[in-house]
């Protein structure tokens, strides 16, 4: 049987596997029973497993019967903080929290490609780690954590392979990006402080709401100015807090947001031409502005030649005709640390029903099409078969 073919015969597995996780959803870091379900369930096929007492996760690591490399596929498995108001029979059963971006999918398909590649160890020319990490969510994140606990080692991993829900492509397809996919996404914190005074009389006083409205402004024009436009370069505020009273003059003004970009060096100037903006304007004023930055995961690249591996094996298991060209985000993934370990390649699974009607991810109405699942497998089933046999 081919690798479609075989991913059906654990399409039941799978659905099931991922309903326990989507009514049992877990925040980051305390994936509990997330990660008890994964370690049974590995070692019912007669997986290895890693697990710490200090951090959730696991990894699994079948050795194949012949030597060979060793291949990584990642899942990510935490849920999001969000009160679920979807239509699923399988609705989350914890208030409050919800997989609202898939990564109970994830985790259940890897499973299935372990199941599969359980039953093919003999056969096999090499070894296959299944990482299932925690806190993709909630910076940090857990990939660095595992890569210090040496995931990628013992044997070292030779390439990495991971998944996504994407809601752009429809169930059936997959996506693929050569290069620069994903964008470093850093958080930041800016407070102006000022002298404040009373609202009948703001020329005895420093008024800090509009400072900050100016910053703002300034900040969104120099994006379009100081960077070349045909790279990327995003800010966006997401919260302004300020003032205690109708008729009292703030005199501070906290407000937070995100940088985004595709280039790393675009990134590491963030923090300089917010400065400058911010503090060039509160001086104006005579009020002062001070910024905390916060790095987090850094741009994501794609290994050409492990893309052109995934673009292969796909066509092989689903028909070239449905596999796509992707384009690149400015979302941020911690999967971008163990690319600069590893040489890998990561690819959206398309969520989509024909009817083309899904509700976002990251919001609480969210569900996917379940069929999308055995491309899934078929996909990452395919791909290690051919990247033992290349590597």
């Amino acid at each position: 049987m081919n690798s479609l073919e075989l991913a059906h015969s654990v399409t039941d597995y799978v659905a099931d596997i991922r309903h326990v996780i989507h009514e049992n959803p877990e925040l980051s870091y305390k994936e509990f029973q997330t990660t008890a379900l994964i370690v049974k369930e590995l070692k019912n096929l007669g997986i290895e497993v890693t697990q710490w007492d200090d951090f959730t996760g696991a990894v699994g690591l079948l050795k194949g019967a012949k030597p060979g490399p060793t291949i990584g596929l990642r899942a990510d498995i935490d849920a999001l903080p969000i009160q679920e108001e979807s239509a699923s029979p399988h609705t989350s059963k914890n208030p409050g929290v919800m997989h609202a971006c898939a990564h109970d999918a994830h985790t259940a398909i890897l499973l299935g490609v372990a199941k599969l590649l359980s039953e093919e160890r003999e056969q096999m020319p090499g070894n296959v780690k299944f990482i299932f990490q925690p806190a993709e969510e909630t910076p940090p994140g857990g990939a660095l954590t595992l890569i210090e606990k040496g995931v990628l080692e013992n044997p070292k991993v030779d390439a990495l392979f991971a998944l996504h829900h994407a809601t752009e492509n429809r169930s059936g397809q997959i996506g693929i990006h050569y290069g620069q996919f994903l964008a470093a996404a850093d958080q930041f914190t800016l407070t102006v402080t000022c002298k404040g005074g009373g609202g009948s009389a703001p020329h005895k006083g420093v008024d800090g709401i509009p400072i900050a409205a100016e910053i703002i402004l300034a900040l969104h024009v120099m994006m379009t100015r100081r960077v070349d436009p045909v790279k990327s370069a995003l800010i966006s505020f997401g919260t302004i807090n300020a003032g205690s009273k109708f008729n009292i003059l703030a005199d501070e003004v906290v407000m937070t947001g995100t940088c985004r970009s595709l280039d790393p060096e675009i990134s590491l100037n963030f923090p300089e031409m917010i400065l400058k903006v911010a503090q060039g304007i509160a001086g104006t004023y005579d009020a002062k502005a001070k910024l905390d930055y916060m790095r987090g995961y850094p741009a994501l690249e794609n290994d050409d030649r492990m893309t052109t591996l995934v673009e292969k094996a796909a066509g092989e298991a689903i028909g070239i005709e449905n596999v796509k060209q992707a384009t690149p985000l400015l979302a941020g993934d911690d999967l971008a640390y163990f690319f600069q370990k590893v040489p890998g390649s990561y690819f959206w699974l398309g969520i989509t029903p024909k009817t083309g009607i899904i509700a976002p991810a990251h919001t609480a109405k969210f569900d996917i099409d379940e069929s999308s699942m055995e491309v899934g497998v078929a996909v990452l089933h395919s791909v290690v078969h051919k990247a033992l046999a290349e590597l």
